[in-house]
Protein backbone atom coordinates (compact mmCIF):
# COMPACT_ATOMS: atom_id res chain seq x y z
CA UNK A 1 0.00 0.00 0.00
CA UNK A 2 1.29 3.54 -1.01
CA UNK A 3 0.82 6.00 1.47
CA UNK A 4 3.75 8.07 0.39
CA UNK A 5 3.18 8.40 -3.09
CA UNK A 6 0.10 11.20 -3.02
CA UNK A 7 0.95 14.18 -4.64
CA UNK A 8 -1.42 16.36 -3.23
CA UNK A 9 -1.04 15.96 0.11
CA UNK A 10 1.94 15.86 2.99
CA UNK A 11 2.04 13.09 5.57
CA UNK A 12 4.11 13.50 8.64
CA UNK A 13 3.61 9.89 11.08
CA UNK A 14 4.84 9.49 14.32
CA UNK A 15 4.31 7.06 16.48
CA UNK A 16 6.11 9.19 19.48
CA UNK A 17 3.57 10.99 22.13
CA UNK A 18 3.51 14.09 23.90
CA UNK A 19 2.53 15.73 26.90
CA UNK A 20 -0.82 17.78 26.39
CA UNK A 21 -0.90 21.17 27.40
CA UNK A 22 -3.91 23.03 28.94
CA UNK A 23 -4.61 25.09 26.64
CA UNK A 24 -7.09 24.74 23.43
CA UNK A 25 -5.45 25.40 19.82
CA UNK A 26 -5.58 28.66 18.69
CA UNK A 27 -6.24 28.81 15.20
CA UNK A 28 -5.05 31.98 12.48
CA UNK A 29 -7.00 32.87 9.57
CA UNK A 30 -5.50 31.35 6.19
CA UNK A 31 -3.57 28.15 7.61
CA UNK A 32 -2.65 25.19 6.09
CA UNK A 33 -5.75 22.30 7.06
CA UNK A 34 -4.09 20.11 8.62
CA UNK A 35 -5.50 16.80 9.33
CA UNK A 36 -5.19 14.07 12.47
CA UNK A 37 -5.71 10.46 11.74
CA UNK A 38 -5.80 8.20 14.63
CA UNK A 39 -6.51 4.49 13.33
CA UNK A 40 -5.60 0.52 14.66
CA UNK A 41 -2.24 -0.08 12.39
CA UNK A 42 -1.51 -3.25 15.74
CA UNK A 43 -3.97 -4.16 18.27
CA UNK A 44 -6.80 -6.70 17.27
CA UNK A 45 -8.37 -4.67 14.49
CA UNK A 46 -4.57 -4.34 13.08
CA UNK A 47 -6.27 -6.45 10.06
CA UNK A 48 -8.56 -3.79 9.14
CA UNK A 49 -6.91 -0.86 9.77
CA UNK A 50 -4.91 -1.04 6.78
CA UNK A 51 -8.20 -1.02 4.86
CA UNK A 52 -9.38 2.12 7.01
CA UNK A 53 -6.55 3.88 5.98
CA UNK A 54 -6.62 2.90 2.46
CA UNK A 55 -10.13 4.31 2.16
CA UNK A 56 -9.57 7.81 4.20
CA UNK A 57 -6.43 8.43 1.96
CA UNK A 58 -8.44 7.95 -1.12
CA UNK A 59 -11.12 10.62 -0.23
CA UNK A 60 -8.69 13.21 0.23
CA UNK A 61 -7.01 12.33 -2.81
CA UNK A 62 -9.61 12.72 -4.52
CA UNK A 63 -11.31 15.65 -2.99
CA UNK A 64 -7.44 17.95 -3.77
CA UNK A 65 -6.81 21.16 -2.31
CA UNK A 66 -9.00 22.15 1.17
CA UNK A 67 -10.07 25.74 0.91
CA UNK A 68 -7.95 26.20 -1.46
CA UNK A 69 -4.40 24.65 -0.04
CA UNK A 70 -2.51 21.30 0.23
CA UNK A 71 -3.77 19.27 3.41
CA UNK A 72 -1.10 18.27 5.47
CA UNK A 73 -1.89 14.83 7.07
CA UNK A 74 -0.68 13.33 11.02
CA UNK A 75 -1.20 9.97 11.32
CA UNK A 76 -0.72 7.92 14.52
CA UNK A 77 -1.29 4.27 15.52
CA UNK A 78 -3.51 3.98 18.48
CA UNK A 79 -3.04 0.47 18.51
CA UNK A 80 -6.96 -0.75 19.53
CA UNK A 81 -6.00 0.95 22.47
CA UNK A 82 -7.64 3.15 24.91
CA UNK A 83 -4.98 4.83 26.88
CA UNK A 84 -3.26 5.12 23.44
CA UNK A 85 -6.03 6.31 21.71
CA UNK A 86 -6.39 9.12 24.11
CA UNK A 87 -2.38 9.89 23.93
CA UNK A 88 -2.47 9.99 20.11
CA UNK A 89 -5.95 12.50 19.85
CA UNK A 90 -3.99 14.77 22.85
CA UNK A 91 -0.95 15.27 20.57
CA UNK A 92 -2.33 15.63 17.41
CA UNK A 93 -4.62 18.62 19.06
CA UNK A 94 -1.77 20.15 21.15
CA UNK A 95 1.45 19.26 19.45
CA UNK A 96 0.68 18.97 15.58
CA UNK A 97 -2.08 21.30 16.42
CA UNK A 98 -4.71 19.59 13.64
CA UNK A 99 -7.90 21.35 12.62
CA UNK A 100 -9.90 18.20 12.52
CA UNK A 101 -9.43 14.02 13.44
CA UNK A 102 -10.44 11.31 11.86
CA UNK A 103 -11.02 8.41 14.28
CA UNK A 104 -11.54 4.55 13.62
CA UNK A 105 -13.64 1.41 13.89
CA UNK A 106 -13.36 0.32 17.65
CA UNK A 107 -16.05 2.37 19.84
CA UNK A 108 -14.12 2.23 23.38
CA UNK A 109 -11.09 3.77 21.47
CA UNK A 110 -12.85 6.24 19.99
CA UNK A 111 -15.74 7.42 22.60
CA UNK A 112 -12.34 8.17 25.14
CA UNK A 113 -10.87 10.49 21.96
CA UNK A 114 -14.17 12.27 21.06
CA UNK A 115 -14.22 13.03 24.52
CA UNK A 116 -10.69 14.71 24.36
CA UNK A 117 -12.15 16.31 20.73
CA UNK A 118 -14.88 18.18 22.89
CA UNK A 119 -12.16 19.37 25.69
CA UNK A 120 -10.55 21.35 22.44
CA UNK A 121 -13.63 21.75 20.30
CA UNK A 122 -11.86 20.03 17.64
CA UNK A 123 -14.21 18.49 14.91
CA UNK A 124 -13.84 14.52 14.97
CA UNK A 125 -15.32 11.56 12.49
CA UNK A 126 -16.17 8.26 13.29
CA UNK A 127 -16.30 6.41 10.24
CA UNK A 128 -16.13 2.93 10.72
CA UNK A 129 -17.12 1.55 14.28
CA UNK A 130 -21.42 0.29 14.76
CA UNK A 131 -22.57 1.51 18.06
CA UNK A 132 -25.23 3.51 18.68
CA UNK A 133 -23.39 4.56 21.91
CA UNK A 134 -21.84 6.93 19.54
CA UNK A 135 -25.39 8.01 17.61
CA UNK A 136 -25.62 10.97 19.97
CA UNK A 137 -27.46 9.41 22.78
CA UNK A 138 -29.09 12.23 24.69
CA UNK A 139 -30.96 10.02 27.03
CA UNK A 140 -30.82 6.30 28.64
CA UNK A 141 -32.20 4.11 25.81
CA UNK A 142 -33.55 0.67 26.88
CA UNK A 143 -33.34 -2.57 24.70
CA UNK A 144 -33.21 -6.21 25.16
CA UNK A 145 -29.90 -6.67 26.11
CA UNK A 146 -28.87 -3.93 28.12
CA UNK A 147 -29.60 0.09 28.25
CA UNK A 148 -27.34 2.46 25.99
CA UNK A 149 -26.40 5.40 28.16
CA UNK A 150 -26.71 9.24 27.26
CA UNK A 151 -23.30 9.48 25.47
CA UNK A 152 -23.25 13.61 23.93
CA UNK A 153 -20.25 14.68 21.76
CA UNK A 154 -20.92 17.57 20.19
CA UNK A 155 -18.26 18.04 18.46
CA UNK A 156 -18.14 14.28 16.86
CA UNK A 157 -19.82 12.60 14.02
CA UNK A 158 -20.68 9.36 12.91
CA UNK A 159 -21.14 7.95 9.44
CA UNK A 160 -21.42 4.22 9.20
CA UNK A 161 -24.15 2.23 10.30
CA UNK A 162 -24.96 1.35 13.95
CA UNK A 163 -26.63 -1.17 15.98
CA UNK A 164 -29.91 -0.11 15.22
CA UNK A 165 -29.62 0.57 11.34
CA UNK A 166 -28.42 -3.09 11.17
CA UNK A 167 -31.31 -4.58 13.37
CA UNK A 168 -33.81 -3.19 11.11
CA UNK A 169 -32.24 -4.49 8.51
CA UNK A 170 -32.76 -8.17 9.99
CA UNK A 171 -36.67 -7.56 9.10
CA UNK A 172 -35.31 -8.67 5.30
CA UNK A 173 -33.47 -11.51 6.79
CA UNK A 174 -36.52 -12.86 8.81
CA UNK A 175 -38.70 -12.98 5.83
CA UNK A 176 -36.20 -14.40 3.68
CA UNK A 177 -35.10 -16.98 5.83
CA UNK A 178 -37.42 -17.74 8.66
CA UNK A 179 -38.55 -16.28 12.11
CA UNK A 180 -36.83 -18.69 14.87
CA UNK A 181 -33.71 -16.87 15.77
CA UNK A 182 -30.02 -17.77 17.43
CA UNK A 183 -27.67 -14.88 18.61
CA UNK A 184 -23.85 -15.07 18.98
CA UNK A 185 -22.12 -12.23 19.91
CA UNK A 186 -19.19 -10.80 21.46
CA UNK A 187 -19.89 -9.90 25.07
CA UNK A 188 -19.25 -6.35 25.20
CA UNK A 189 -21.07 -2.76 24.46
CA UNK A 190 -21.23 -3.24 21.15
CA UNK A 191 -22.63 -6.88 20.74
CA UNK A 192 -24.89 -6.63 23.19
CA UNK A 193 -26.28 -3.86 21.12
CA UNK A 194 -26.41 -5.17 17.65
CA UNK A 195 -28.17 -8.15 19.26
CA UNK A 196 -30.59 -6.50 21.15
CA UNK A 197 -31.76 -4.07 18.66
CA UNK A 198 -31.86 -6.64 16.45
CA UNK A 199 -34.43 -8.77 19.00
CA UNK A 200 -36.42 -5.06 19.51
CA UNK A 201 -36.84 -4.72 15.74
CA UNK A 202 -37.77 -8.07 15.13
CA UNK A 203 -39.98 -8.59 18.16
CA UNK A 204 -41.43 -5.42 17.13
CA UNK A 205 -42.23 -6.04 13.45
CA UNK A 206 -43.12 -10.19 13.99
CA UNK A 207 -44.53 -10.12 17.65
CA UNK A 208 -45.46 -14.15 18.57
CA UNK A 209 -44.03 -15.00 15.10
CA UNK A 210 -40.75 -14.31 15.78
CA UNK A 211 -38.89 -16.78 18.58
CA UNK A 212 -35.44 -16.22 19.85
CA UNK A 213 -33.85 -19.45 20.24
CA UNK A 214 -30.99 -18.94 22.68
CA UNK A 215 -28.08 -16.82 22.57
CA UNK A 216 -24.20 -17.37 23.24
CA UNK A 217 -21.70 -14.59 24.80
CA UNK A 218 -18.46 -15.53 23.86
CA UNK A 219 -15.83 -13.03 25.33
CA UNK A 220 -14.36 -10.26 22.67
CA UNK A 221 -11.22 -11.04 21.16
CA UNK A 222 -12.21 -15.19 21.29
CA UNK A 223 -11.16 -17.45 18.90
CA UNK A 224 -12.72 -20.64 20.02
CA UNK A 225 -16.76 -21.17 19.00
CA UNK A 226 -17.40 -24.26 19.65
CA UNK A 227 -19.40 -24.26 22.63
CA UNK A 228 -21.45 -21.54 20.88
CA UNK A 229 -21.98 -23.50 17.41
CA UNK A 230 -22.93 -26.24 19.70
CA UNK A 231 -25.57 -24.70 21.76
CA UNK A 232 -26.85 -23.33 18.07
CA UNK A 233 -27.00 -26.34 16.75
CA UNK A 234 -29.12 -27.69 19.52
CA UNK A 235 -31.44 -25.08 18.92
CA UNK A 236 -32.34 -25.75 15.55
CA UNK A 237 -32.88 -21.83 14.43
CA UNK A 238 -33.73 -20.75 10.98
CA UNK A 239 -31.69 -17.86 11.11
CA UNK A 240 -28.10 -17.66 13.71
CA UNK A 241 -27.30 -13.66 13.71
CA UNK A 242 -23.31 -13.47 14.50
CA UNK A 243 -21.81 -10.34 15.67
CA UNK A 244 -17.36 -11.02 16.45
CA UNK A 245 -15.84 -8.23 15.27
CA UNK A 246 -12.83 -9.47 13.67
CA UNK A 247 -13.12 -12.78 14.51
CA UNK A 248 -15.66 -13.87 11.55
CA UNK A 249 -12.90 -16.06 9.87
CA UNK A 250 -12.64 -18.39 13.36
CA UNK A 251 -16.30 -18.39 13.52
CA UNK A 252 -17.57 -18.99 10.12
CA UNK A 253 -14.70 -21.94 9.84
CA UNK A 254 -15.71 -23.54 12.94
CA UNK A 255 -19.58 -23.52 12.02
CA UNK A 256 -19.13 -24.88 8.59
CA UNK A 257 -16.98 -27.35 10.25
CA UNK A 258 -19.02 -28.55 12.66
CA UNK A 259 -22.28 -28.64 10.45
CA UNK A 260 -23.99 -25.18 11.34
CA UNK A 261 -24.08 -23.79 8.06
CA UNK A 262 -25.25 -26.66 6.43
CA UNK A 263 -28.52 -26.86 9.15
CA UNK A 264 -29.11 -22.89 9.43
CA UNK A 265 -28.64 -19.75 7.84
CA UNK A 266 -26.07 -17.37 9.11
CA UNK A 267 -26.46 -14.02 8.99
CA UNK A 268 -23.30 -11.59 9.87
CA UNK A 269 -24.23 -8.33 11.50
CA UNK A 270 -22.11 -6.52 9.09
CA UNK A 271 -19.87 -6.70 6.20
CA UNK A 272 -16.18 -8.15 6.89
CA UNK A 273 -14.81 -8.49 3.39
CA UNK A 274 -11.21 -9.33 4.28
CA UNK A 275 -13.07 -12.05 6.89
CA UNK A 276 -15.08 -13.19 4.22
CA UNK A 277 -12.87 -13.71 1.51
CA UNK A 278 -9.94 -15.51 4.56
CA UNK A 279 -12.87 -18.01 5.15
CA UNK A 280 -12.73 -19.92 1.99
CA UNK A 281 -16.15 -22.03 0.92
CA UNK A 282 -17.00 -21.71 4.42
CA UNK A 283 -18.40 -17.93 3.75
CA UNK A 284 -20.33 -18.91 0.17
CA UNK A 285 -23.78 -18.03 0.87
CA UNK A 286 -24.06 -16.29 4.62
CA UNK A 287 -25.37 -13.26 4.18
CA UNK A 288 -24.89 -9.69 5.76
CA UNK A 289 -25.74 -5.72 6.48
CA UNK A 290 -24.23 -3.43 4.78
CA UNK A 291 -24.67 0.31 2.96
CA UNK A 292 -21.80 -0.22 -0.19
CA UNK A 293 -21.73 -2.64 -2.41
CA UNK A 294 -18.64 -3.28 -5.68
CA UNK A 295 -21.82 -3.94 -8.22
CA UNK A 296 -24.74 -2.33 -7.34
CA UNK A 297 -27.41 -2.51 -10.60
CA UNK A 298 -28.78 1.33 -9.63
CA UNK A 299 -25.82 3.15 -8.84
CA UNK A 300 -23.44 2.86 -11.00
CA UNK A 301 -20.88 5.21 -9.08
CA UNK A 302 -20.35 2.53 -6.81
CA UNK A 303 -18.53 0.41 -9.22
CA UNK A 304 -16.67 3.17 -10.97
CA UNK A 305 -15.36 3.92 -7.09
CA UNK A 306 -14.46 0.18 -7.03
CA UNK A 307 -12.74 0.32 -9.84
CA UNK A 308 -10.90 2.96 -9.19
CA UNK A 309 -9.87 1.55 -5.82
CA UNK A 310 -8.39 -1.55 -7.50
CA UNK A 311 -6.17 0.10 -9.66
CA UNK A 312 -4.96 1.87 -6.87
CA UNK A 313 -4.84 -0.71 -4.26
CA UNK A 314 -4.95 -4.27 -5.92
CA UNK A 315 -7.89 -5.23 -3.80
CA UNK A 316 -11.92 -4.78 -4.24
CA UNK A 317 -13.66 -2.56 -1.71
CA UNK A 318 -15.95 -2.83 1.05
CA UNK A 319 -15.98 -1.97 4.86
CA UNK A 320 -13.76 -0.40 6.04
CA UNK A 321 -12.28 0.74 3.24
CA UNK A 322 -16.17 2.06 1.41
CA UNK A 323 -17.55 3.54 5.08
CA UNK A 324 -14.33 5.69 5.61
CA UNK A 325 -14.14 7.21 1.84
CA UNK A 326 -17.88 8.17 2.12
CA UNK A 327 -17.22 9.39 5.56
CA UNK A 328 -14.13 11.40 4.91
CA UNK A 329 -15.55 12.52 1.55
CA UNK A 330 -18.57 14.33 3.24
CA UNK A 331 -16.33 15.38 6.32
CA UNK A 332 -14.27 17.90 3.78
CA UNK A 333 -17.51 19.15 1.73
CA UNK A 334 -18.71 19.84 5.07
CA UNK A 335 -15.25 22.04 5.88
CA UNK A 336 -15.66 23.51 1.75
CA UNK A 337 -19.61 24.30 3.20
CA UNK A 338 -18.37 26.24 6.20
CA UNK A 339 -15.45 27.81 3.73
CA UNK A 340 -13.23 28.28 6.93
CA UNK A 341 -11.27 25.52 9.78
CA UNK A 342 -13.54 27.29 12.35
CA UNK A 343 -14.79 24.20 14.27
CA UNK A 344 -18.33 25.50 15.48
CA UNK A 345 -18.88 26.98 11.60
CA UNK A 346 -17.95 22.79 10.58
CA UNK A 347 -19.99 21.18 12.99
CA UNK A 348 -23.15 23.60 11.64
CA UNK A 349 -22.20 22.76 8.22
CA UNK A 350 -22.36 19.26 8.85
CA UNK A 351 -25.50 19.17 10.70
CA UNK A 352 -28.16 18.61 7.78
CA UNK A 353 -25.60 18.00 5.00
CA UNK A 354 -26.26 15.52 2.05
CA UNK A 355 -23.87 14.15 -0.72
CA UNK A 356 -26.02 13.06 -3.55
CA UNK A 357 -22.86 12.07 -5.20
CA UNK A 358 -22.17 9.20 -2.16
CA UNK A 359 -20.66 5.82 -3.84
CA UNK A 360 -23.36 4.65 -1.32
CA UNK A 361 -25.92 5.15 -3.33
CA UNK A 362 -29.22 7.46 -2.08
CA UNK A 363 -29.33 8.87 0.67
CA UNK A 364 -26.74 9.76 2.54
CA UNK A 365 -27.02 12.70 4.90
CA UNK A 366 -26.35 13.15 8.43
CA UNK A 367 -29.16 14.01 10.81
CA UNK A 368 -28.96 17.95 12.86
CA UNK A 369 -29.73 16.25 16.23
CA UNK A 370 -27.39 13.73 16.22
CA UNK A 371 -25.02 14.08 13.60
CA UNK A 372 -25.64 10.28 12.57
CA UNK A 373 -25.79 9.29 8.63
CA UNK A 374 -28.61 7.75 7.00
CA UNK A 375 -27.88 5.63 4.34
CA UNK A 376 -29.22 2.51 2.14
CA UNK A 377 -29.59 -0.32 4.06
CA UNK A 378 -29.08 -3.52 2.16
CA UNK A 379 -29.46 -7.43 2.46
CA UNK A 380 -26.34 -8.78 0.30
CA UNK A 381 -25.31 -12.15 -0.24
CA UNK A 382 -21.49 -13.55 -0.14
CA UNK A 383 -21.56 -15.34 -3.51
CA UNK A 384 -19.01 -16.42 -5.95
CA UNK A 385 -17.52 -13.76 -8.68
CA UNK A 386 -14.47 -14.49 -11.22
CA UNK A 387 -14.57 -10.88 -11.65
CA UNK A 388 -14.54 -9.76 -8.01
CA UNK A 389 -12.57 -12.88 -7.31
CA UNK A 390 -13.09 -15.10 -5.23
CA UNK A 391 -16.50 -13.40 -4.42
CA UNK A 392 -18.59 -10.30 -3.62
CA UNK A 393 -21.59 -8.96 -1.82
CA UNK A 394 -24.55 -9.65 -3.77
CA UNK A 395 -27.57 -6.71 -2.88
CA UNK A 396 -30.53 -9.09 -2.40
CA UNK A 397 -32.81 -6.77 -0.63
CA UNK A 398 -32.79 -3.22 0.07
CA UNK A 399 -34.56 -1.70 3.31
CA UNK A 400 -37.12 0.12 2.07
CA UNK A 401 -37.18 3.30 4.70
CA UNK A 402 -33.57 4.28 6.13
CA UNK A 403 -34.60 7.43 7.07
CA UNK A 404 -36.91 5.83 9.59
CA UNK A 405 -34.15 2.90 10.63
CA UNK A 406 -32.45 5.22 13.98
CA UNK A 407 -34.01 6.09 17.08
CA UNK A 408 -36.22 9.17 17.08
CA UNK A 409 -34.46 12.27 18.02
CA UNK A 410 -36.29 12.53 20.93
CA UNK A 411 -33.96 10.50 22.92
CA UNK A 412 -30.81 12.40 20.92
CA UNK A 413 -28.95 14.95 22.01
CA UNK A 414 -30.13 17.83 19.91
CA UNK A 415 -27.01 19.15 18.56
CA UNK A 416 -28.51 21.44 16.07
CA UNK A 417 -30.43 23.47 18.84
CA UNK A 418 -27.04 22.86 20.87
CA UNK A 419 -25.37 26.31 21.67
CA UNK A 420 -21.79 25.48 20.58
Amino acid sequence: MKYFKISIIIIIFSLGFSLPTLNPPVFAAGEVPRIGISYPKTGIYSSLGPLHFDGLMMAIEDHGPLLGKKPELFVRDNGTDVARGVATARELITKERVHILIGAINTPVNNAMATVCDEYKIPFIYPTGGSIFMSGIGKDTPHPQGVIKANPHPYMFYTWLNSVQRGFACIDVANLYGKRWYFIASDYEHGREAIGFAQKALQEEFKDKYISAGESWPKQGEVDYTAAITKAIAAKPDVVLVCVPGRYVQFQKQAASMGLKDMTHIHWSYTEDISAIASGEAAFGITSTTDYVVDNPEWPLSNKFARRFYEKYHYWPGWPASSTYAGIQLFLIAVEKAKSLDPIKIMRAIQGLENPNSITGPPYLVRGCDQKSIQPLYTVKWVKSDTYAPGYWKIIKKYGHPETALLPCEVKAGYDKMKY
